[in-house]
């Protein structure tokens, strides 16, 4: 059989569902669909050319050498480099000042305010994002925006599987100037597809990165939906970073609501029900793509922009939310320089800070990434099978993991202790 995307890497759980396959198929053989985890992952259909290998050539997880740092070195020639942050031209601290604007808003609202001034300034014709689907199925999905008005929907974050298969075919079909927002494994995969594709590589201009520890299954959304209805509800929206007032920004919390009209708040961190909280199921890696151990990008470095929460002491005491901001491109760190300080709060800021406020998250994939993993992680990894390929017992392994964990927090507690009083000490100076 000859070598394709699923031999290759469905076969060995390294598919992350991006569709840039089946966004670049010539023949249109490959089809994006849930599989039983509630993951995308191409199926194909009679007609494969033999000769071609642009499935290969487009999937991130593909050539494990072909890291995203030695694509970033091609693409991004800027004056400064560190670390997983990689080139960059600098970093800054923002939010947008209108308060209603800035609530409804993912973190500060960088990405709203950056891609609209993509369209104002006539930069691209197009912009392509997440928005809410409001179909029980398929909850959210990758669209085309050419107004700011309808942009607002894709303000929020979404922690729910999406693809590029569509959108990646509409451009190729439409001769117009594009910007994307991505993910790390997106944005690498974009990049390999604009290698194979002259449409992509022409008309894809910018890639606007986010921060990611993880992807999500579907299934981690509907299982918390009906942990709290207490009854399986379809869906017809959920609202990820619902901001709750005078609480730091970090406790915030996910907002169901189901095609019946009925709504349920859920905190993400739940004191009275911990084990079931959405704080447990994230830093579990419950129903964590596998595909997710493979990569140890967290900055992407194959993206012209990078957006990210500011997770430090001193923007997380306010719940309406910061962004951080690495600018890789020239043309966007005009836009940046050149703000309305009157509209926006946007600040040059230390690039060793913006790296620290991800640190725990760059830790984390490096250890999946290189398999060096301690009791924790390997009881992590652990649930992270068992919630992709055993759902049925998945409430067993939870219960498994949580005494794991416990006996970990007490065993640690002395040195989670001493790190809170350093970072508030260093908050205060």
């Amino acid at each position: 059989m000859k070598p394709n995307v699923l031999v290759v890497k469905i076969e060995k759980d390294r598919c992350i569902g991006c569709g840039a396959c089946a966004g670049t198929c010539p023949v249109n053989v490959l089809i994006m669909k849930f599989n039983d985890s509630g993951l995308y992952e191409p199926y194909e259909s009679p007609g494969c050319l033999k000769k071609c290998s642009i499935c290969l050539k487009v999937c991130p997880f593909y050539e494990k050498d072909l890291l995203e740092s030695k694509i970033s070195k091609d693409l991004y020639n800027t004056k400064n480099s560190y670390k997983e942050i990689g080139n960059f031209t600098n970093t800054y601290e923002f939010f947008i000042k209108d308060e209603s604007s800035r609530i409804e808003s993912a973190s500060g609202g960088a990405g709203y305010y950056i891609l609209s001034e993509l369209l104002n300034q006539k930069k691209v014709d197009k912009i392509i994002a997440v928005e809410p689907n409001n179909n029980p199925e398929m909850l959210f999905k990758m669209s085309v925006f050419d107004n700011i008005s309808d942009l607002k929907k894709s303000k929020k974050s979404a922690y729910y599987p999406v693809n590029m298969e569509d959108v990646l075919k509409y451009i190729i079909k439409n001769d117009f100037s594009y910007a994307i927002t991505a993910l790390p494994c997106f944005a690498k995969a974009i990049r390999l597809a604009q290698k194979t594709n002259p449409k992509i590589r022409k008309r894809l201009k910018f890639v606007i990165g986010l921060v990611c520890g993880q992807l999500k299954s579907k299934k981690f959304t509907q299982t918390l939906a009906d942990l709290n209805f207490k009854t399986h509800k379809k869906l017809k929206h959920i609202d990820f970073r619902y901001k709750i007032k005078e609480r730091p920004s970090s406790n915030f919390a996910f907002k169901f609501t189901s095609t019946d009209g009925q709504m349920y708040i859920d905190d993400w961190l739940s004191v009275s029900n911990r084990k079931t909280s959405p704080d447990t199921f994230w830093s579990s890696r419950a129903f964590t793509p596998l595909s997710c151990n493979n990569c140890n990008d967290t900055f992407a470095l194959c993206a012209d922009v990078v957006l990210m929460d500011a997770w430090l002491p001193k923007f997380t005491k306010d719940w309406r939310g910061h962004s951080l901001i690495i600018s890789r491109n020239q043309e966007i760190e005009d836009i940046l320089k050149n703000i309305d300080d009157d509209l926006v709060h946007c600040k040059i800021y230390d690039y060793k800070q913006v790296y620290a406020s991800q640190k725990m998250v760059v830790n984390a994939k490096n250890k999946y990434f290189n398999n060096k993993l301690d009791y924790i992680t390997k009881a992590r990894l652990q649930l992270q099978k068992n919630s992709n390929k055993d759902y049925d017992n998945f409430f067993k392994h939870l219960d498994e993991y949580c005494k794991k964990n416990s006996i970990y927090r007490i065993s640690i507690l002395p040195i989670r202790i001493i790190k809170k009083i350093i970072r508030e000490i260093k908050a205060r100076l």
